[in-house]
């Protein structure tokens, strides 16, 4: 028994000593991965703030790009990015060491920066680096470490402009065609109100909007979230805003509008050309009637409108059918978006009626006939008016005076009104050899009044404010949009004539053919005596033309322009 104790206590005296390696072996291990974690930790600590301070000088170098050259600015960006860190010492913590800046002008290319050697810069490229000093140099062997950041800022301008303006239709000439065709949209009622003409010195901002109790949100970018709005309820809001500010008759208008606005909803975003509040679009007032009109057509959306009665005041005219609609899109714009004024179309049928005996002299006899040849007294007519807008997009911003440069483009202009004739009868004329002959004739001739312009641009809009007043219109070279007079002709391949003999003898199509044609052109000029019932119709419907691009704000040559109040200049952003 006293052996066996022996025993077990010498096997214990010899386990101590391996328990005394193996702890020690394991203490030196834990110290090894506890230094490289703590100096990994420090070198950590060091690069995040490396990327802080980067961060901070660039944004506070972005501030100087404000128009001046490489050259100029070289020079200075060290000083300013020493003083820059100098006033931000609370985003370095403690550092045993001071960082070093470097700073590098360029611009930015698809989101990359790229240096220049010349030229304006509206980048900056900061790289903040600083050296570590490792708590356990002893213990890993390495004394110091180093750690780098970079940052880019650039120096954005932001504003916000529009295309067209609805206000402009409370021109005398313009006002009463848009109240008629906004009555079955808003209500008659509402567009004869004391109030609507003042809605066009009114403004509201999205800010005013937002503070509606009607709305229920708390944000501009929650206003412009919206998937969908009641344009009623956003009538009720506007009429919040304006009553606050003291515009009573006109919050009016926009209450009796919210009550007799078709059951429709629209989307702020396409309303206001908007995603999300930019700087500049926060400080934006927009146009009250501008708005009023753009959500009403927004919200009727491709529904035909009623119009004014084609033929009224045009006897001998009847017009069958009518289609008109206009399709609003986003004018208003801020930064890089494009923004687009409204697009209209007209599609009418008529029939023209007319003197079955059209043309009747001593030598010539035409009558009206039908597709049938039998004798027609009705000439069809077809109006189509296409008028597929404009765009334009900000080119260069700067403060100080305000300037506003921008590109508009103008898109197609259809205005047509066309029509056919068949005529039918005699032409005297001379046929060589046979002399002085009556040749039966048949024909088809064309009707056409054509102001039609294909598109153009972009056209260049340079305006600053002053001597430009904000809130007057900046034109476009502008050329009148009209339909021209009535032109006949005849329809090329549709002259026939005879048969016809001379004793007895033939005469050949191509010899009554040639005799024929060299008096087609007195003949349209007859013609076209007889159609003077068509002037009437051309006069109403450029009588409708010119307030429609009056009010959509479209000129021969582009668009009016109206740059909204202020531009933010020299507003910098971290990139990348």
């Amino acid at each position: 028994m006293e052996e066996s104790r022996r025993m077990l206590r010498a096997r214990r005296e010899d386990e101590r000593g391996a328990v005394t390696i193996f702890s020690a072996f394991i203490l030196v291990v834990l110290l090894g991965v506890g230094a490289l974690v703590v100096d990994i930790g420090m070198e950590r600590v060091a690069r995040a703030d490396m990327q802080a301070l980067a961060d901070v000088v660039s944004l506070d170098l972005a501030r100087e790009l404000d128009g001046r050259t490489v050259a100029e600015l070289t020079p200075l960006m060290p000083g300013l990015a020493l003083a820059s860190e100098q006033r931000n010492q609370d985003v370095i913590g403690y550092a045993a060491h001071l960082p070093d800046l470097d700073v590098e002008l360029g611009t930015l290319v698809d989101g990359d920066f790229q240096p220049m050697a010349s030229g304006v810069p509206r980048a900056v490229r900061v790289e903040a680096s600083t050296t570590v000093d490792f708590a356990f140099a002893g213990i890993t062997g390495v004394a110091t470490g180093t750690t780098s950041r970079q940052a880019v800022a650039e120096a954005q301008s932001a504003a916000c402009f529009q295309v067209g303006s609805y206000a402009a239709s409370i021109t005398p000439g313009a006002a009463p065609f848009f109240q008629d065709i906004l009555g079955p949209i808003i209500g008659s009622t509402t567009v004869r109100m004391v109030g609507y003409q003042g809605l066009a010195s009114a403004h509201v901002s999205l800010l005013d909007i937002v503070s509606a109790p009607a709305i229920g949100v708390g944000t501009v970018d929650e206003l412009l979230a919206m998937p969908s709005i009641s344009v009623g309820t956003f009538f009720r809001a506007m009429a919040f805003a304006l009553r606050s500010d003291g515009r009573i008759a006109e919050a009016a208008v926009l209450d009796s509008a919210a009550a007799a606005a078709i059951p429709a909803t629209i989307n702020l975003r396409d309303l206001f050309g908007l995603t999300t509040a930019s700087d500049a679009a926060l400080g934006v007032q927009f146009n009250a009637l501008d708005l009023l009109v753009g959500a009403a057509f927004l919200a009727n959306g491709t529904n035909f409108i009623a119009l004014p009665n084609l033929q009224a005041g045009v006897p001998s005219v009847g017009v069958t059918s009518t289609q008109f609609s206009l399709i609003e899109r986003p004018r208003r714009a801020c930064d890089g978006d494009e923004a687009k004024t409204a697009q209209a179309r007209l599609i009418a049928d008529a029939k023209l009626q007319l003197n079955i005996p059209l043309v009747k002299t001593p030598v010539i006899d035409l009558k009206l006939v039908g597709a049938d040849g039998k004798p027609n007294s009705e000439a069809p007519l077809r109006i189509e008016v296409e008028i597929a807008g404009a765009r334009g997009r900000l080119v260069e911003v700067s403060c100080d005076p305000d300037r506003f440069v921008a590109d508009i483009w103008r898109d197609l202009i259809r205005l047509t009104l066309t029509g056919s004739l068949k005529l039918k009868g005699t032409v005297d004329v001379n046929v060589p050899p046979f002399g002085l002959l009556t040749v039966p004739v048949a024909f088809d001739v064309a009707i056409l009044a054509d102001g039609s312009s294909g598109a153009v641009g972009p056209t260049r809009v340079d305006v600053t404010y002053p001597p430009q007043v904000y809130g007057d219109a900046v034109p476009a070279p502008s050329g009148q949009i009209q339909m021209n007079p009535v032109t006949v002709s005849p329809v090329a391949g549709t002259l026939r004539t005879g048969p016809l003999s001379v004793l007895g003898v033939p005469v050949a199509t191509s010899v009554l053919d040639a005799a024929v044609n060299p008096v087609l052109p007195t003949i349209m000029g007859l013609v076209r005596s007889e159609l003077h019932l068509i002037d009437p119709l051309v006069a109403k419907i450029n009588d409708i033309v010119g307030p429609l691009v009056t009010g959509m704000g479209i000129t021969l040559a582009g668009a009016d322009f109206f740059g909204l109040p202020t531009p933010l200049c020299t507003e910098p952003a971290l990139r990348g």
